[in-house]
């Protein structure tokens, strides 16, 4: 496969699969681009997904639980970085070889790992996401503390707001990636939204750095609580805009929906805890 080829072929796919060798793939790795991407070079694949508008919604997710902890004064915003796109290599195990780029991930200062994760899927299925959910909690030892799944289902002809969508998060138990908690719902917009929060202790934030980073009356089980309701308004603005991009609405005015809207109006009276899909559906587009 030649650069030019590869570069025709990630334009027209929001997802790919391309079978690649290892020789391969490092010649052709500088042209990817601004995009996410898993290459497995025992099984000479490799997984990439184009950052749509959709997609840049996570680092400002991220963005809101830096801003959260400094403003409950947990650490100085300084402290800490969020970084999308961010090559990692130095896997262990059976993960050695594999070169992951994050969608997004908050680094302290100081640390080569990151200690939190967010990898987000749209056209990407659910048991890919979980395949990389276990190379980054498996493959980095535990270096890493929590991964969080984004996953909404695509849309369908014909539909302009998203319909079905969750959120996980996963750790490490006893060498294992585990889910932490039950998956919640971020669409349909279930009446118990208001109380939906990711909770992660100052520890799991900071890890190693806990004394060098944190405000000294912060104990390590102190929790920073991240509300879903800023990523909804995030996803609704960036989906109006993608679908401006595909030609699907067109833009008139320049002024989105939920500006005028309430952005996280009830939908459903579902509680925040009933899985909005089932655990094998994460689906794929």
């Amino acid at each position: 496969m030649t650069p030019a080829e590869l570069s025709q072929m990630l334009l027209c796919d929001e997802y790919l699969i391309i079978d690649i060798s290892p020789p391969g793939f490092t010649k052709l790795e500088p042209f990817i681009g601004g995009r996410s991407y898993t290459y497995r070079p025992k099984i000479s694949q490799l997984r990439v997904k184009m950052n749509t508008q959709i997609h840049g919604t996570v680092s400002s997710w991220a963005a809101e639980l830096v801003a959260e902890g400094e403003k409950a004064g947990a650490w100085e915003r300084k402290d800490l970085s969020i970084i999308s796109e961010g090559r990692l290599i130095g896997f262990a195990a059976q993960y050695s070889g594999i070169t992951k780029v994050l969608d997004c991930a908050i680094f302290p200062r100081g640390r080569y790992w990151p200690t939190v994760v967010f990898e987000f899927g749209y056209c990407e299925p659910y048991e890919d996401l979980k395949e990389d959910v276990k190379l980054l909690l498996e493959g980095s030892a535990g270096k890493i503390s929590k991964v969080v799944i984004i996953k909404i289902m695509p849309l369908t002809t014909g539909q302009k707001e998203l319909q079905t969508g969750f959120v996980e998060i996963w750790h490490l138990i006893k060498g294992k990636a585990t889910k932490d908690g039950d998956r919640k719902n971020l669409f349909p917009i279930p009446k118990s939204h208001k109380t939906q929060k990711l909770m992660m202790t100052l520890y799991d934030i900071l890890r190693n750095q806990y004394n060098n980073r944190s405000n000294k009356s912060w104990k390590k089980d102190r929790v920073v609580a991240l509300p879903f309701d800023p990523l909804r308004g995030y996803l609704k603005e960036a989906t109006w805009r993608y679908l401006i991009q595909k030609n699907v609405i067109e833009n008139d005015g320049d002024e989105s929906p939920s500006s005028s809207e309430d952005e996280n109006k009830e939908t459903t009276s579902e509680d925040e805890n009933e899985e909005s899909t089932s655990e094998d559906s994460g689906g794929s587009g």
